[in-house]
């Protein structure tokens, strides 16, 4: 008798070929993960925010970088990440491969979003000063009459 190829196959079936490969992309995520911390100790804060691990394969480590003169930063630091990377237990790591993504852009700030989001919804946390207020209105008083008009309407926002 012929199988029938259309004929659906059993849920163990299935889940046994998916846990493989479940498996493994956490495998693989856990060590791009691991290596993008020992990237982020190396460059210090600032610099690692402009930055990711994308990729290690067969030696390579690939990076992203938000633009090209970060890459080009990150190309003169490449030997000294090579050595720090080896020294952390990547003894195999044979090159490391820079390039300027703009598009990283979007997945690195997903989580600057949420902070720059929460910060707009809160408001403009700047305040005036009402000293400030009154030097402006100090000013305003000597200014010719253009600049006196704009420098009292700044001065009311000290009002506020």
């Amino acid at each position: 008798m012929a199988k029938d190829r259309y004929a659906p196959k059993p849920l163990t079936d299935i889940m046994a070929g998916l846990n493989n490969r479940l498996s493994a992309y956490a495998g693989k995520s856990q060590a791009l993960d691991k290596q993008q911390t020992l990237l982020k100790e190396f460059l210090g804060p600032k610099l690692s925010e402009k930055c990711r691990v994308s990729n290690y394969r067969d030696g390579t480590l690939m990076i992203e970088a938000v633009s090209a003169s970060i890459a080009l930063k990150l190309n003169y630091l490449k030997m000294d990440m090579q050595s720090h990377f080896r020294a952390a237990g990547m003894a195999e790591l044979g090159q490391i491969k820079i390039t300027a993504n703009p598009q990283a852009t979007q997945r690195l700030s997903a989580t600057g979003n949420k902070s720059q989001a929460q910060s707009a919804a809160t408001g403009n946390s700047r305040k005036m000063s009402t000293q400030t207020s009154d030097y402006l209105n100090a000013i305003a008083a000597s200014a010719p009459p253009s600049l006196k008009e704009k420098l009292e309407r700044l001065a009311l926002h000290g009002k506020k």
